[in-house]
């Protein structure tokens, strides 16, 4: 995974990290997100993880738990310190115009980090997004697709991809769109500069992450918006 994805996985994480003070072994929301912390810190540094294994599973001794604590939230704060060095602490992308190739790139590799789910809001949408861009879908992730513009050409590359990859593809349209968004596993937003199927042709462009804190806010949003879109 690139650092400049797991940064802005890791970020989001500790944003919504479950209260671990009274772990139960039952919790799913405990569990999950231990385990999602644990993937995420194994592709930081396979040492580290090995040691944070550790501390995740004496999480079920209450004698351990404290120290269990420090170790998981302290490896994942440096794995972020760490991160930081190497990309801007504002994750952004700039692509100059031409850079077609760059943007394509960049984006599949956001694409490629969902592991549930994919929000793509964009007005213009086209069905280059099947080609250039879902081929790089996780296979678990499913997918949610929001346009305005010309909507109704779209849909037969839709019904093609879910003909081939079944039920996993809603498809909806929207005048209220304005921004291009993409959210992974709803807890993490990337920002574009212009539409996927012109990025980067004639104009520059850019991929930027926003912070974790205003996320649920930015979804909550665009989840109002898709509530009462037209499904296509």
């Amino acid at each position: 995974m690139e650092p400049q994805i797991l940064l802005a996985q890791l970020r989001a994480l500790l944003e919504r990290a479950p209260d671990l003070s009274n772990y139960s072994p039952t919790s799913k929301e405990q569990m999950v997100w231990l385990a999602q912390a644990y993937a995420l810190i194994e592709r930081w540094d396979n040492i580290e993880a090995i040691a944070f294994k550790s501390a995740c599973d004496f999480m079920s001794s209450s004698l351990m738990r404290d120290s269990s604590l420090t170790k998981i939230f302290g490896t994942i704060h440096r794995a972020i310190a760490d991160l930081e060095l190497r990309v801007p602490s504002n994750i952004e992308v700039n692509f100059g115009a031409g850079d077609v190739y760059d943007f394509f790139n960049a984006l599949n590799k956001v694409i490629a980090s969902a592991e549930k789910s994919i929000f793509i809001i964009d007005p213009y949408l086209d069905h280059t997004v099947f080609d250039h861009y879902l081929n790089s879908r996780n296979i678990n992730a499913k997918i949610r697709l929001l346009l305005s513009h010309n909507a109704q050409k779209i849909v037969p590359a839709a019904q093609k991809y879910k003909a081939q990859h079944g039920a996993v593809l809603e498809l909806k349209e929207s005048n209220s769109l304005h921004d291009r968004v993409i959210f992974i596993d709803g807890y993490v937003c990337w920002l574009l500069g212009q539409s996927v199927k012109d990025a980067a042709k004639a104009k520059p462009t850019y991929l930027v992450q926003l912070p974790p804190d205003v996320v649920p806010e930015k979804l909550n949003h665009y989840e109002k918006i898709w509530s009462s879109a037209n499904a296509l």
